[in-house]
């Protein structure tokens, strides 16, 4: 006769919850430490340390997934690359970028101007880096990683959503201050959702770099 109890969920082991921790906490703490040191005026220096710290986690959180769980990468969402997942993750970041920007205009939000515009006059190089940057860094640590592993221990995927959408809202208040997140918000909860739909990291690498691309890349160059 089958038991109504709830099942019990299985503890986390010591990895993952540091994997959890690199993911969600070490982006934050990062952040204020850096802009501590740094200042909050957007410059090159800030740029280029917070580039090589993002890197520097991607790579350590690799490393516990492989070699510390030892779980392969298709456990936070990796599946093989497709040319459909290149051109759909392209479709889904456009239409993100179109229907946050016009719920934002609804409510009459308004973006941090002086942080975009400081952004947009680097070179194309460097905005081309942060482009795919935030895309590989930000998707791995905050959709991949913490949505699968917060799901698997800590109460499924809609817990794990609203974790992590509001860590990940959070950890850019350094940069834009906290009176213009409500954008970032937005943005994020459709990106969460592509992810929860599809599981698919990938395809939520290409939308994001799709989506920061057209403030990065394609406004200044129709400038």
């Amino acid at each position: 006769m089958a038991s109504d109890a709830p099942l019990k969920r299985e503890p986390p082991p010591a990895a993952t919850l540091v994997g959890l921790a690199v993911a969600l906490l070490f982006p934050l703490l990062t952040n204020l430490v850096v802009t501590h040191a740094l200042g909050l005026t957007p410059s090159g220096a800030l740029i280029a340390v917070g580039l090589v710290i993002h890197w520097a986690t991607f790579a350590l959180l690799l490393i516990i997934v492989l070699r510390w769980e030892r779980e392969p990468l298709r456990s936070i969402g990796w599946h093989s690359p497709r040319w459909s997942t290149l051109a759909l993750g392209i479709v889904a970041g456009v239409l993100i970028a179109i229907v946050s920007g016009l719920i934002a205009q609804g409510l009459r939000l308004k973006s941090d101007k002086h942080f975009v515009g400081f952004l947009q006059s680097l070179p194309l190089i460097v905005r081309v880096v942060l482009v795919i940057t935030a895309g590989v860094y930000e998707e791995t640590m905050y959709r991949g990683y913490a949505i699968e592993r917060l799901s698997k221990y800590f109460g499924g995927k809609w817990v794990a959503a609203a974790i992590t959408l509001t860590l990940f809202t959070w950890a850019h208040a350094s940069a834009v201050g906290a009176a213009q997140l409500a954008p970032i918000l937005i943005v994020a909860a459709l990106v969460t959702l592509l992810y929860l739909w599809r599981r698919d990291l990938l395809l939520n690498m290409v939308a994001h770099s799709t989506i920061d691309a057209f403030g990065l890349l394609i406004v200044p160059a129709l400038r």
